[in-house]
């Protein structure tokens, strides 16, 4: 028989998955990321079908900026959602954005496109879908597609989602190159954004 301070020892070196959930859960509403992405790395290992793992270690690689780890476990939550677990359609809303903005943030375009065309399919109301299509046709240099994107995407805006804002256009990275272009000081201007 072990002692039991041995024991307590031994549980508090091992913690089971869902101390650990428990554990990065705190880290994260902390904004400590480092801490939550290793509890939640160590979740996934024991447990990798665990959803809500896969998509929070996804939330914390991507909140370090660390855009390309993050595409694995949020496409592994993405596969679980249509597997075991039914989103409610905020949920989902939010990790396809968070999904599509790795793929955008490391360059993979064509995968972009391909997320956003099936959320489209799926969820032709959110306004996101089209605004993150416009970030991506204008990353690609296809003004007339990125312009027609946040057109249509302002046209939706009352369904952002409760607690966000749709973004700006003139502060977005994306949308640099047309700063000084008339089409897009227009659209700005009849969107009432400039």
């Amino acid at each position: 028989m072990f002692p039991a301070i041995l024991v307590l020892l031994l549980v508090a070196q091992n913690p089971t998955s869902s101390e650990l959930m428990t554990r990065a859960g705190k880290a994260f509403a902390a904004d400590d990321f480092v801490a939550a992405e290793r509890d939640l790395r160590a979740v996934v290992q024991m447990e990798p079908s665990n959803f809500d793992a896969q998509s929070y270690l996804g939330h914390a690689l991507f909140r370090q900026e660390k855009y390309q780890e993050a595409i694995a476990p949020y496409e592994k939550a993405l596969a679980l959602e249509g597997k075991t677990k039914k989103l409610v359609m905020q949920e989902h809303r939010i990790l396809i954005d968070q999904l599509v903005m790795s793929y955008g943030l490391t360059g993979n375009l064509a995968k972009v496109h391909r997320l956003l065309d099936e959320a489209i399919q799926r969820d032709p109301e959110y306004p996101l879908n089209y605004y993150n299509r416009a970030c991506a046709f204008a990353e690609a240099g296809e003004k007339q597609k990125a312009l027609t994107n946040l057109e249509l995407a302002f046209a939706r805006k009352k369904n952002i989602l409760k607690g966000e804002q749709m973004p700006e256009p003139l502060k977005d990275s994306s949308f640099q190159r047309y700063l000084r272009d008339a089409d897009f000081l227009a659209l700005m201007k009849k969107l009432g954004l400039g």
